[in-house]
């Protein structure tokens, strides 16, 4: 199995193809590379999933296939991506530094 069909398997929700080469670029995560545990267990693919899974929340209205998620699932979607961000040291969904900052009058 390749990496591309590894981290598509990992959800049961549809992603764009252009979406997850984006992701997995930003990652430094070679899709077309061989799935094996080193790459399962490594940083990159880690990420990569948990930016995925930042995806499909971020989506309004996630249904597929008879399956939807609801606010409740992506509570704990967003937990789970947590999860893996805290584990890596990145900045965690919902915890975001402000970009614009009230003006001072």
């Amino acid at each position: 199995m390749i990496v591309r069909e590894a981290l598509r398997s990992s959800f049961p929700f549809h992603v764009s193809e252009s979406q997850l080469e984006m992701i997995a670029t930003s990652r430094g995560l070679d899709l077309d590379g061989m799935f094996d545990s080193s790459v399962a267990s490594g940083r990159e693919f880690n990420l990569a999933k948990a930016d995925v899974i930042k995806t499909i929340v971020m989506t309004p209205n996630v249904s597929e296939g008879g399956v939807s998620i609801s606010f409740n699932d992506k509570a704990g979607m967003i937990a789970i991506a947590n999860s893996i961000y805290g584990a890596y040291g990145e900045p965690l969904l919902g915890h975001e530094t402000p970009t614009v900052k009230p003006l001072d009058w």
